[in-house]
């Protein structure tokens, strides 16, 4: 079997770590209390882990506004906000800057953070 990219690099591939859990927790209780988010989910599919989010006025059937994933073979973190990748990073401390732009109302444009 070919070794992820993830793997390669010397660390083993997988979906959010407890601290990946943790950090996104604290993350989704403050987006909550300010009223940025009316709900959100963490999922974990075969390919990646991620946390959907839905917008204050979004209905129930709408998709989410934003997501944070990790994806399971190359550990790439990535966010994007509606349809737009804002970014992606190796690491999700990366991430939750930028995403901490996206909620304090900064332009939400493509990115990869290095």
């Amino acid at each position: 079997m070919t070794p992820s990219t993830a793997e390669i690099a010397g660390h083993p591939a997988s979906g959010f770590t407890p601290t990946d859990l943790a950090a996104l927790n604290e993350l989704s209780v403050a987006a909550l209390g300010q009223q940025r988010w009316s709900r959100c989910q963490v999922v974990h599919e075969p390919f990646a882990d991620y946390l959907a989010a839905w917008a204050m006025n979004a209905g129930h059937s709408e998709p989410p506004h934003l997501a944070i994933a990790r994806f399971k073979r190359t550990g790439t973190y990535a966010l994007t906000v509606g349809p737009l990748v804002v970014a992606t990073a190796p690491s999700l401390s990366k991430i939750l800057t930028a995403i901490r732009q996206v909620l304090a109302g900064g332009e939400a444009e493509a990115a990869t953070i290095a």
